[in-house]
């Protein structure tokens, strides 16, 4: 990076004033950041506001809920910001110690120590532009970080989650302790109010007792996810356990194999002078499954078994009657066979073995 001209050209040159990486090096750099950093922030932010709020005015002190809800916002905003710099913060600084190879195990690269600054400085080569844009990148996301703990202090004391905590018991705690509402009235007003769950450790959560009532919000704080995204990932999870469970509820459960490799593995049991059955198999055995929502055949390929041909196919257990809850063909050269439900209701859930002789 040059340097403005001097106003006298005398004297010795500083060795702060040469060195790429020095305070004097980026602080013009990160000045223009940060003001645009917090000026994008700043417009983004009322720009929203503007659209939802009518440009209604936020005063220092918190009156009613639209006026907290105003402010919580602005957090919000802000706080989307700090994690899209703390994330290209992350990529500076990985790029530049892999680059020089330093060891920085157990390093917080988003507040290092000034010893540690000190180390990357002098291991930084005089051409290399990393350490500098990190320098600039981390004095911005300590700004945001610096704004938003600002914003956090005018708008009031928030508790910290962690591990096991819910918002209806920290909203709970927060009514019986400040207002001194009963417990009937207490649980009344919570069933009117919208809660966060699940609340991640590392969320804020804001109780205000108000003019027009309670109110409460979340804002992510040290969360690795904002609230609306944790919300968006329970559902994503509790939708796919439930697909799973409808498809578990649906499904055949089966085992293919050739007679004499079921029995050889114990699954057939029986033989000589006995009725061959199904033996003792663990649930985890019957690693195929049929979706009988959508799925009727089981196609049997006697390449895939080894089989030069496929002459006989038995279906266990025996309660399983061919020609009423299923019809079973063998293709007149024995390169396949399949087996067609005909009664889904008999099989949901149900556990098959499908021998092939």
């Amino acid at each position: 990076m040059s340097k403005a001209p001097q106003a006298s050209t005398s004297g010795p040159i500083k060795k702060a004033d040469t060195n790429p990486f020095a305070e004097s090096a980026y602080r013009p750099k990160r000045r223009f950041r940060r003001r645009f950093i917090l000026l994008s922030a700043i417009l983004i932010t009322a720009g929203g506001l503007a659209v939802v709020f009518k440009w209604l005015p936020v005063n220092n002190k918190i009156n009613d809920q639209l006026n907290a809800q105003l402010r919580v916002s602005e957090i919000s905003a802000l706080e989307t910001v700090a994690r899209q710099e703390k994330k290209r913060l992350l990529e500076i600084y990985s790029a530049f110690i892999q680059k020089n190879n330093i060891n920085a195990d157990g390093w917080d690269f988003s507040a290092p120590t000034v010893e540690q600054l000190q180390l990357l400085r002098r291991q930084a080569p005089t051409a290399d532009d990393l350490l500098a844009d990190y320098l600039v990148k981390l004095d911005e996301y300590k700004f945001l970080k610096q704004r938003i703990g600002d914003l956090e202090s005018r708008l009031g004391t928030s508790r910290l989650v962690r591990p096991g905590d819910t918002h209806f018991k920290m909203a709970y705690d927060f009514l019986i302790s400040q207002t001194g509402r009963p417990d009937e009235e207490v649980r009344r007003i919570l069933q009117q109010i919208p809660l966060q769950e699940p609340l991640l450790p590392g969320f804020k959560v804001w109780n205000f007792w108000l003019v027009d009532g309670f109110c409460t919000f979340v804002t992510q704080g040290d969360a690795p996810l904002t609230p609306e995204e944790a919300t968006r990932q329970a559902m994503e999870k509790q939708r796919q356990e439930k697909d799973q469970a409808l498809a578990s509820l649906n499904s055949l459960y089966l085992i293919i194999g050739t007679l004499k490799d079921l029995q050889a593995r114990q699954v057939l049991i029986g033989g000589f002078l006995k009725s061959t059955q199904m033996g003792e198999i663990p649930v985890s055995a019957f690693r195929q499954t049929l979706d009988l929502r959508n799925q009727r055949e089981i196609r049997i390929q006697s390449a895939n078994l080894h089989l030069k041909k496929i002459v006989r196919v038995v279906v266990f257990p025996g309660e399983f009657h061919p020609g009423v809850d299923y019809d079973l063909r063998i293709s007149p050269n024995g390169r396949w066979a399949a087996v067609t439900i005909r009664k889904a209701d008999v099989f949901r859930g149900r556990r098959m073995v499908i021998a092939v002789e």
